[in-house]
């Protein structure tokens, strides 16, 4: 049987010889006609005369393709997308070409397009069905430079115990939304300016338990005012983030958060749940943060926020502040370190100096005297497995009264928690949450050192029903609240959230 020379390097080789070789393939009883071939070989006609032209008039062919049928075979589908590929830049050459492609040549691009002729429409229909949905989205969509995302939650809970207040048991189901919609907009394509508009009717438990150890992660009742959130954060240089704000800038826009379950909408149903309120909590939302990443496996950031930079009275630095600095070690591939040094000041009426969590001694251990607090922070989080991550946190505060006396007082918080994801299902997570809330456990005025030690014992379910909709039923359980020596509260909650 006749062979023809396949050396793609000269100019020998002519279609009209591959023309030759496959009418004589074709008169032998044991080939399969081009349209059986449910696969391409290396061997078939189809890809001789394929290779042959994209080489001799030098036009792209579908490099994964090439490199496994010159190993195996590929589909007559991926064979016809590298086919196509190739014919269009042919036809797009042709009036700088025609005087040196020859008739034979043009055969064989017409009996490649006759024997894929089914695989090549399949393809072009496939492309233009692409094309009309890509254009059916720009002219849909909300803006070429702003993109609009949102999530409403909708919570139900309750507390099942006494109120430190009473003796009597005290519940009242709390039931409420929470909706936000984020503008994001890129002007650079390295850029985000959020803009996030939102507003609440969820009730605050502490309300009814009489004490903050009880709030829940989403919660709040702006009766109807709303709310307003603006940062931009740019990058300046390859390693370097910068971040600023009217509102929405916290330290803890600064610091790495390593708990997977810090997101109030997504995981810890508690507050304390969420963070360390040591170093990742502070006075003030407006403010400059800084990140940068000195290598893959180093980071830190520093940030300044304020407690009110409108008001005249206080301005950026003279009332309260929160300055924060950061530094995130991976050793590994599955274990994250975060150290933390937060400096903050609370202007005299401030009795919220451990983020509202913890007991009322923590928050408010100089009786709303301005103070100083120098907090330390340590996190870590340890990829066990597909299954399980282990994290958690440990927080200690050194407060000095500035106003009417010079007090001192020392405050610590700590917790673990266990994430599990895919929990029964993909999409789903799983969370185990105990923690010791702030607590005093120094103070020069003996009496406000706490008395008890409380518990914080949480697990939480969250369920994927669609992919913008997530179910999470949830409860924890407080031991001695406001670390005293009170009855246990429970706390029972069904938080549903849908995204877009």
């Amino acid at each position: 049987m006749f062979t023809p020379d396949l050396d793609l390097n000269t100019d020998t080789i002519r279609a009209k010889q591959l023309i030759q070789l496959e009418s004589q393939y074709q008169g032998q009883i044991s080939m399969t006609s081009v349209y059986q071939l449910s696969d391409v070989k290396a061997s078939d006609w189809a890809f001789q005369a394929w290779k042959s032209l994209a080489q001799r008039y030098d036009c792209p062919t579908n490099n994964l393709s090439l490199a496994k049928l010159n190993n195996s075979v590929i589909s007559r589908a991926e064979f016809a997308v590298g086919l196509n590929t190739c014919l269009n830049h042919f036809l797009s050459k042709l009036d700088q070409i025609k005087s040196t492609a020859s008739v034979d040549d043009l055969r064989v691009w017409e009996r490649l397009q006759t024997d894929f002729a089914t695989e090549l429409a399949a393809f072009n229909s496939k492309v233009g069905n692409l094309e009309n949905r890509t254009q059916t989205l720009e002219d849909n969509l909300f803006s070429t430079t702003t993109q609009l995302r949102g999530e409403v939650l909708f919570q139900l809970a309750d507390s099942f115990g006494s109120s430190i207040d009473s003796d009597e048991d005290e519940t009242q189901t709390l039931f409420g939304s929470r909706p936000r919609l984020n503008f994001l907009t890129s002007f650079t394509g390295s850029d985000v300016l959020r803009t996030r508009i939102g507003t609440s009717n969820i009730g605050r438990l502490n309300q009814i338990t009489g004490t903050v150890m009880t709030r829940l992660g989403a919660e709040g009742d702006d009766e109807g005012a709303g709310s307003m959130e603006v940062t931009y954060r740019f990058l300046a240089g390859e390693r370097t983030a910068i971040g600023v704000g009217t509102s929405g800038a916290g330290v803890q826009q600064a610091a790495e958060v390593l708990n997977p379950l810090s997101s109030s909408s997504r995981g810890a149903i508690s507050r304390f749940g969420r963070r360390d309120p040591a170093t990742l909590r502070g006075a003030g939302s407006a403010g400059v943060t800084i990140q940068h990443e000195f290598s893959d496996r180093v980071q830190g950031g520093i940030g300044y926020s304020t407690g009110d930079a409108e008001s005249p009275d206080e301005g950026l630095f003279n009332g309260s502040y929160s300055a924060i600095a950061q530094i995130v070690v991976q050793p590994t591939d599955f274990l994250e370190l975060a150290f933390a040094y937060n400096r903050e000041y609370q202007s005299e009426g401030s009795d919220n100096l451990m983020g509202d969590t913890g007991s009322e001694n923590a928050n408010n251990p100089f009786d709303e005297n301005a103070m100083v607090a120098n907090h330390l922070g340590f996190q870590f989080n340890w990829y066990v497995n597909d299954g399980l991550e282990f994290g958690g946190w440990f927080g200690y505060t050194q407060a000095q009264q500035k106003q009417n006396g010079s007090q001192e007082a020392t405050i610590l918080n700590g917790a673990l928690n266990f994430t599990f994801p895919d929990l029964g299902s993909e999409g789903n997570v799983g969370g185990i949450i105990i923690g010791i809330p702030p607590i005093v456990t120094n103070h020069d005025n003996a009496d406000i050192e706490d008395e008890k030690t409380s518990w914080h014992l949480e697990a939480l379910y969250r369920i994927r029903v669609t992919d913008n909709i997530e179910i999470t039923p949830g409860f924890f359980v407080v031991t001695d609240p406001n670390h005293e020596d009170n009855d246990a509260i429970w706390v029972g909650t069904i938080r549903a959230r849908f995204g877009f």
